[in-house]
């Protein structure tokens, strides 16, 4: 059978791949074909990275058999990543594999230039790259260099270079964790593009309506294992959850804390020069508060505000009671506040710190005797990382955690320094559904303790499940308050778009 009328593209057998002490991968059958975009969906450890690896020659199958255009590469010791490359096989990172120093056009073929009698051809490669934007239905500025476009160009380009490289099949791994709502639809807009080409597309994706936009079949892998293979269009995201995690959607939102005490913090009118303005807000103890909106409605900017890191102009900051000015974090933090951003390896962590000193950094003051402090803190961080099941020795560098251990390494840090109240700024941010779960249980833990929440997430269902009310936001004001029998999707879209 030819490819053009649906021979795969790449196919794996029955193959295993093991690791001292370790089945990453566990007998999984897997393919793609051309013009199909396939979703591999998992927990962090599933099995998906393991998988992408074999296929790009990274790694050789402990058991089984990998067919590349219908060869049989793993009978053949010289498959690797050079060796997929030249068959027609591309990967695009959420982490860039780009050289920041060199423009958008010398990365775009760096490996691969167009030559004219042994010399450089740039006019052969302006023409050519000029080509794959068009073809794309896009345009990017290739003469300045990587590090000075934004995140969304440099994943264009990235998808660029696969197509400069004539490639059969892209492995898109997380590539729109970190992009905006526009972006994202643009990503879209150029995977329905390729797959109209007939190029295969293996889709590796946290967020899961991404999967119902753009991918015909799903699989999943849970331990290493295949746990299911189909069509999106027979299955729902809850049924797809379920079987990423083994049980039902109603179980990852714990029941609500129900012991509500006095007010923690109250802004009255609080207005920044043109964030948002006029916000009137409240947070009990045992209290979690939501706050929705869209893109540019200042919702980050007004954690940042409660943090003393985004400068108000009007309105005022009441902390049980007590009128307060918030200049900068250090103050907050002296209250009891804490912030958990949204870029957490920019904001929330040092990523060449290790556990211990990452958990320990805002309580520094308790540890002053360093020669006599070491113990009690590596003790301290320690107790603290058992407590938010952190999956990670204490000398761990962060750099090499998942997601969602890192988060819960930024939320640690304010446990041990004793905060009250938790700034949570997209919690969930690029972390799996089962890390979630997970991360949904020690928001509750912490209310049940007294402690205060406001949450900060574009995902609705997750402040809906999450939060005791939520505030609408609209163009830097809060448009309503919701909460009880009013707290549903439609409701909220309705006052998100200012109706």
């Amino acid at each position: 059978m030819s490819q053009a009328m649906g021979e795969p593209i790449i196919e794996l057998r029955d193959v295993s791949k093991s690791f001292p002490g370790v089945r990453a991968l566990d007998h999984v059958s897997f393919s793609l074909r051309p013009g199909e975009c396939r979703a591999l969906v998992g927990e962090n450890g599933a099995g998906k990275s393991t998988l992408a690896k074999i296929i790009i020659g990274h790694y050789t199958p402990s058991e089984g058999a990998l067919y590349v255009n219908g060869t049989n590469v793993s009978d053949k010791g010289g498959y690797h990543v050079r060796s997929s490359q030249a068959m027609g096989i591309a990967v695009v990172h959420q982490e860039l594999q780009l050289i920041p120093e060199l423009s958008g056009l010398e990365n775009l073929f760096i490996g691969g230039y167009e030559k004219k009698f042994g010399f450089v051809d740039r006019k052969a490669m302006v023409r050519k790259a000029k080509e794959i934007l068009s073809f794309l239905g896009t345009d990017v500025d290739l003469n300045v260099p990587i590090k000075e476009l934004r995140m969304a160009e440099k994943q264009i380009i990235q998808l660029a270079k696969a197509v400069s490289m004539q490639a059969k099949m892209i492995i898109m791994d997380e590539l729109t964790a970190v992009l905006q709502e526009k972006e994202i639809e643009n990503i879209y807009r150029i995977i329905r593009i390729l797959k109209d080409r007939g190029m295969g597309i293996i889709y590796i994706s946290h967020r899961l309506d991404e999967i119902f936009e753009v991918c015909d079949t799903y699989t999943v892998l849970c331990d290493g294992r295949l746990i299911h293979s189909g069509d999106v269009a027979d299955v729902n995201k809850d049924q797809l959850i379920e079987m990423i995690i083994g049980r039902e959607m109603t179980q990852i939102f714990p029941p609500l804390n129900e012991k509500i005490g006095e007010p923690m913090l109250e802004l009255k009118g609080l207005s920044s020069d043109k964030a948002f303005r006029n916000i009137d807000l409240s947070v009990r103890s045992g209290e979690v508060v939501g706050i929705a909106g869209l893109v540019g409605a200042g919702k980050t900017e007004l954690l940042n505000a409660i943090f003393g890191n985004f400068k108000t102009v009007g309105g005022d900051i009441y902390w049980k009671g007590e009128k307060v000015k918030f200049k900068k974090p250090s103050a907050a933090i002296r209250r009891g506040i804490g912030l958990v951003p949204d870029e957490r390896k920019q904001l929330g962590l040092v990523m060449n710190f290790n556990v211990v000193h990452n958990i320990t950094l805002p309580s520094l003051k308790n540890f002053k005797k360093v020669t006599m402090q070491h113990k009690r803190e590596r003790e301290d961080a320690n107790r603290v990382a058992q407590l938010m099941r952190v999956k990670a020795t204490p000398q761990q560098s962060v750099v090499k955690l998942s997601g969602g251990n890192q988060q819960k390494i930024v939320i640690s840090k304010w446990v041990l320094a004793d905060s009250e109240l938790f700034l949570f700024d997209e919690p969930t941010r690029g972390i799996d559904v089962g890390a979630k779960a997970e991360i949904y249980k020690l928001i509750n833990d912490l209310t049940a303790k007294g402690k205060s929440v406001i949450i900060v997430s574009p995902e609705l269902e997750e402040l809906i499940g999450l939060c005791h009310k939520i505030y609408v936001m609209f163009e830097g004001e809060f448009h309503a308050c919701v909460s009880g029998e009013q707290k549903t999707q439609s409701n909220i879209i309705s006052k998100l778009l200012g109706v």
